[in-house]
């Protein structure tokens, strides 16, 4: 559900009814673009509450066609703002693997359920693992599906850096599923003699 032009007017007038449309229409896709930001939910809880009650007082911003991509924004800044006493833990920001636990579908044999979940998991951490700027840019249009220019406005990127650093996001998310699987076959070689060896 997208606000339609009434709605942003009514908002930017300060209607409670219609921001509460607004949050209604936003906080989901701005929730979930703040877990990936933040360093957990209750930071993102924060960040959230931070960017629309920001709206609420920025009428003009609410009018605007932009304002999904401008509370990204707002998100992004306020995580990066908590994020700064957690620097020397990088490595364990956005390790969260919720999705990944999830249970496998029924109709996928357990063989198949197994590599299933062990291939969203090596996403997840390889995501995980990008520095900031790549992974920002990668979920923001791979995961929250949204538009080359949302990104950038989100981001205050241009067209060109967006494209390059999404390009390499994703080449590095893939250089590190295939190690990944590499190092996998390699360990499955080395056992596959000793096996055979004792039988």
């Amino acid at each position: 559900m997208t606000p339609d032009d009434t709605v942003l007017t009514a908002a930017a007038r300060g209607d409670d009814g219609a921001l509460e449309l607004l949050v209604r229409a936003y906080h989901d896709r701005v929730y979930r673009f703040g877990l990936r930001a933040c360093r957990d939910a209750f930071d993102a809880d924060d960040a959230v509450q931070e960017a629309f009650t920001k709206l609420a007082r920025r009428p003009e911003v609410a009018r605007d066609p932009g304002v999904l991509s401008w509370l990204m924004t707002v998100v992004r800044n306020a995580c990066l703002r908590m994020l700064r006493p957690f620097a020397r833990e990088r490595a364990r920001l956005g390790a969260r693997l919720d999705d990944a636990d999830a249970a496998p579908s029924a109709e996928l044999d357990p063989h198949a359920a197994l590599e299933r979940w062990r291939l969203v998991r090596a996403v997840h951490e390889a995501i995980a693992a990008l520095e900031r700027p790549y992974r920002e840019v990668l979920v923001l249009r791979d995961v929250e599906g949204m538009t080359g220019e949302e990104v950038c406005q989100a981001l205050g990127l241009g067209e060109a850096a967006m494209k390059s650093r999404l390009h390499r996001a994703r080449q590095l998310v893939r250089g590190e599923i295939l190690r990944r699987e590499g190092a996998a076959l390699a360990r499955s070689a080395r056992r596959a003699p000793s096996a055979r060896e004792g039988g």
